[in-house]
């Protein structure tokens, strides 16, 4: 377990959507793209709060997905799919 995850900053994938504007699924491709820290315990994801405020800081606009389609207007991946 990372340093960032012993120290229990930590927020559920629902929550981190809420943060972020967006869906959880749009949050979890975050996480699997390494744009954002988080574990899985149980089945459920959760998001370091220090990775979530990084990306938050890194992206002008946090609401913006991981869409395959570079010209998506969508705020959500799921949209595309």
């Amino acid at each position: 377990m990372s340093d960032a995850s012993e120290n229990g900053a930590m927020c559920t994938l629902e929550r981190a959507a809420e943060i972020l504007g967006t869906t959880p699924m749009s949050v979890l491709m975050h996480l699997k793209h390494k744009l954002m820290v988080g574990l899985e315990v149980n089945g459920q994801w959760y998001v370091t709060l220090d990775s979530l405020e990084a990306y938050r800081q890194e992206n002008d606009s946090a609401s913006k997905s991981l869409c395959k389609k570079h010209d998506c207007q969508h705020s959500s991946c799921e949209s595309c799919s």
